[in-house]
């Protein structure tokens, strides 16, 4: 699970704040050491532009933040997801030169800033050499493209060990990329044309690569491979993960999205739902065995010395809503009562004249506490279970309602549908072919203190088995909803999950992206519900970018309080967004 220090989290914001100045765009936000722009991750990034690269001893952060900034700034994104081609080296090779035209537009007042991004492309270049980038021919020839068209655009040179370097490879290239580098130059204030050039250095590049193996037929697999072995340039194609990201693009309206979005949701398949269950999770465990589970859990809650008054303080003034002020009447000071004039002459010595303006607040929250039971979380399942109950009795003494659930499958690598779907012959895309388990440990209508035995159920290993999250996650938020009369409550989801989902007889069947592209179209569909917050804790790293709401998850703090403050302030923190 992901871990965020408290100092941590001042830095993004202090970053954050700084990318906003320069950029003039206000929805910036780094969180979790990932890049939101209106509520959209941004990972396809230039790699010298990685916050990864803040934490680096030989980055420059400023040089980062500042191109980052000048990307926003001068960058139309749309166009230039538009125009961005697929493929890995493609859209590196893309993305790079964008970001090289960028840079080599900074404004002549801004002298701080282009040596910042100056220094750092250049340093990011000594890096990629000093790593062994450059032993691989693909990532020779492509340190050689960035670094030409970085001295063309920006008419300054390079160190003289990277020309000596990449000095051969330049030569062979030049007949090729020297009309390329005049156009790119001549086109370097027009986005749109200058990317049509960039996809003609693109193809150049391509051709480049493909003769390379064409003309050695009897190690092509091996010199292949071995290029990839040397490109140690971390990128992820932008077209990766789109199908939650088109949920959210501005260039369609509100209508369009939902339209599009249901019908991606109605080509999820189950290929039988007749073995799923929906079962109260202590009703499978024998009563003592979950004794035995209830003690544990009240002996690892006392250990943590958890300072409840503070705690149930700080969360019930986070969920209040404010309410218009209301008059205290029949006060003895503060401003006279007009209803009470005669009294002043009449019962001069009656003190209960007076009124005084007093706040009034109103909890007005539900929250769903949702844990991913799958096998890789079992080993956290005793914190897990400190955690969730710790924080539902916060809540309920706070005022608040909670529903705790959970999911995993019945079986291993397929249960009764996988047997069957393999009796009839193992027709194609079959959809979902294990046995859903969705459990309840506390419902809304039960007390804490009613449901600890249930809560405590957390603690049997036999439910932790594979996951299907997408779905539970859909489960969990129509419960939410139905709890309720009220339709404008403020309704909170937190997904406490450490990965992907994992149903070893789905994902061979139907693909490595069946399961997960389901669950980023639940998520996205959570996004439209109204009044609904959806939040991600503990979320493995492929995962991340596409919850814009995350709570830190420190596996190494043994005082659980510290994961109970720490969430208050993030939970806070995005309120006042």
């Amino acid at each position: 699970m992901q871990t965020q220090t408290h100092q941590d989290f001042e830095q993004q914001q202090q970053y954050g704040a700084m990318i906003r100045s320069l950029s003039g765009e206000v929805s910036v936000q780094i969180r979790d050491w990932q890049l939101f722009h209106q509520s959209t991750p941004l990972d396809s990034i230039a790699p010298h532009l990685s916050l990864e690269n803040l934490k680096a001893s030989w980055a420059y952060p400023r040089g980062v933040l500042d191109g980052i900034a000048l990307r926003l700034r001068h960058s139309n994104a749309n166009l230039h997801a538009s125009l961005t081609p697929h493929g890995m080296i493609e859209s590196l090779i893309f993305e790079v030169l964008e970001q090289i035209r960028v840079e080599s537009n900074c404004p002549d007042e801004l002298k701080g800033s282009q040596q910042n991004i100056q220094t750092q492309f250049i340093a990011w270049m000594q890096q990629f050499i000093a790593s062994g980038g450059t032993e691989g021919s693909i990532g020779l020839l492509l340190i050689t493209i960035f670094s030409t068209v970085w001295m063309k655009l920006n008419s300054q040179p390079i160190p003289q060990l990277m020309q000596d370097i990449v000095e051969a490879t330049r030569a062979g290239i030049a007949e090729s990329m020297g009309p390329l580098l005049v156009k790119l130059k001549a086109n370097r204030n027009n986005q749109e044309v200058y990317a049509q050039t960039s996809h003609e250095v693109i193809n150049l590049i391509s051709a480049l690569i493909a003769n390379e193996y064409r003309n050695n037929p009897s190690i092509r697999t091996k010199r292949k491979n071995q290029a990839a072995t040397h490109l140690k340039i971390e990128w992820v194609p932008p077209h990766v993960g789109k199908v939650a990201t088109d949920f959210k693009s501005p260039a369609i309206s509100s209508s369009e999205k939902r339209s599009l979005l249901k019908k991606s949701l109605e080509k999820y398949t189950i290929y039988n739902s007749s073995y799923d269950t929906e079962v109260e999770a202590k009703k499978k465990i024998r009563s003592g065995q979950l004794a035995i589970y209830q003690d544990q859990l009240n002996t690892e809650i006392a250990k943590q010395n958890i300072p409840w008054a503070k705690l149930i303080r700080i969360y019930q003034q986070l969920f209040s809503s404010n309410l218009p002020n209301r008059w205290q009447t029949t006060e003895t000071e503060t401003i006279l009562d007009r209803r009470y004039l005669t009294r002043v002459a009449t019962s001069p010595l009656q003190p209960a004249l007076y009124k005084q303006v007093t706040p009034n607040s109103k909890v007005n929250s539900r929250i769903t506490l949702l844990v991913d039971c799958s096998g890789s979380m079992k080993e956290q399942r005793v914190k897990i279970a400190v955690c969730v109950d710790s924080l539902s009795r916060i809540l309920e003494h706070a005022g608040i309602q909670t529903e705790i659930l959970g999911y995993s499958t019945s079986t291993w690598q397929g249960g009764r549908p996988f047997k069957e779907w393999r009796k009839n012959g193992q027709p194609p895309n079959p959809g979902r072919l294990n046995e859903r388990a969705h459990w309840i440990f506390k419902d809304f209508d039960t007390s804490w203190r009613r449901a600890r035995a249930g809560i405590a159920a957390l603690l049997h290993p036999e439910i932790y088995a594979e996951s299907v999250d997408g779905e539970a996650l859909i489960w969990a938020t129509e419960r939410l909803k139905k709890s309720s009369t009220n339709q404008q409550i403020n309704k909170t989801l937190i997904l406490f999950s450490d990965g992907c989902p994992m149903d070893r007889a789905t994902i061979e069947a139907n693909g490595e992206e069946f399961l997960k592209n389901h669950l980023l179209q639940a998520i996205a569909w959570c996004e439209q519900q109204p009044y609904l917050q959806l939040w991600g804790c503990g979320i493995g790293e492929e995962l991340r970018p596409f919850f814009p709401n995350r709570l830190s998850w420190n596996h190494e703090i043994e005082n659980i309080s510290e994961n109970l403050a720490d969430w208050a302030k993030e939970l806070k923190n995005t309120k006042a967004r």
